[in-house]
């Protein structure tokens, strides 16, 4: 993994095609601007006019502190290194082999988030389910199967995590390695660059647009759509080494991961109807250990 000056200069800057959402339907700037973006793994994303971030940018940038490190206004907000949080996948995470630190939590406990946070990250996951039933409709795959097939995510059931990111740039190692998210969509909010995904079989720099969230497939998708005319591709994809004078500038993310539900199956449409591959508890524990284990292998 390089580091940010040298993959900032050196990587050429993926020209990301443009959406946003109409009605629900996802419309692009181009007439082919779905197809590239299929293809790319990744587009940029307008955020709706009555979308807000700025609860979620305020806990993104606090949750690691000490709750008494800094202004009572955000106490709330800070203090998440020590908070429990039930179920598997969840809670505060020290990556060693990486600089960042993660607090994960899924909707079964977004109480545990202060009320602004929660209705913020409430309404991103919304945004990548409607992104991930338009996709679906695009690719005509039936809607009688989309329950099935997404693990009840493209209803009101489905794995729903909000992660929120801090790379620490003290740490001299990769920012976090190249892999695959293992679900349907993932809705990135971040403002500066330092992603670098594999696209067009080069590596390439994804720069973030304001006003624009960044979605991402992961390989849920990509295992279903494979046999189809259109097939989705789940991007490999990492951060760089970040480079800061000081901590307070460190970079900052935050995400929906939108996945089946961990008791469904993984699917793969063949002549127009859903085949069954393997359970997702199986193909799950095989993509995030390839996500956060110490190789540097792409896959």
């Amino acid at each position: 993994m390089p580091i940010e000056s040298v993959a900032l200069e050196s990587y050429p800057r993926a020209a990301l095609q443009r959406g946003r959402l109409v009605d629900d339907a996802l419309v692009f700037e181009i007439a082919d601007g779905l197809g590239r973006a299929l293809a790319d793994g990744f587009f940029l994303l307008q955020m709706p006019a009555d979308f807000s971030v700025s609860a979620m940018d305020a806990f993104c940038a606090n949750f690691f502190k000490p709750a008494d490190d800094g202004s009572a206004a955000l106490t709330e907000y800070r203090g998440f290194r020590d908070r429990a949080v039930p179920g598997d996948y969840q809670g505060y995470f020290d990556r060693e082999h990486d600089q960042w630190e993660n607090f994960y939590v899924e909707r079964a406990n977004w109480g545990v988030l202060p009320e602004p946070v929660a209705a913020e990250g409430a309404a991103l996951v919304g945004i990548g389910i409607a992104v991930l039933r338009s996709i679906l409709r695009s690719l005509a795959i039936p809607e009688r199967s989309w329950q099935q097939v997404t693990g009840g995510l493209a209803g009101s059931g489905g794995h729903r995590m909000l992660a929120f990111n801090h790379f620490r740039s003290e740490k001299k190692t990769r920012g976090c390695k190249f892999h695959r998210d293992s679900g349907w969509v993932t809705v990135l909010r971040s403002i500066e660059p330092g992603l670098v995904a594999l696209i067009s079989d080069e590596l390439q720099t994804i720069w973030p647009e304001d006003g624009h969230l960044i979605v991402n497939f992961g390989s849920s998708i990509e295992v279903l759509t494979a046999h189809l005319p259109t097939p989705v591709r789940a991007s490999v994809h990492g951060v760089v080494q970040t480079e800061r004078e000081q901590a307070s500038q460190d970079r900052l993310s935050y995400v929906a991961f939108l996945d089946s539900d961990l008791t469904a199956d993984i699917f793969e449409m063949r002549d127009g109807e859903p085949q069954y591959v393997e359970a997702v508890a199986e193909f799950a524990v095989r993509e995030v250990a390839r996500t956060y284990d110490d190789d540097n292998a792409h896959l």
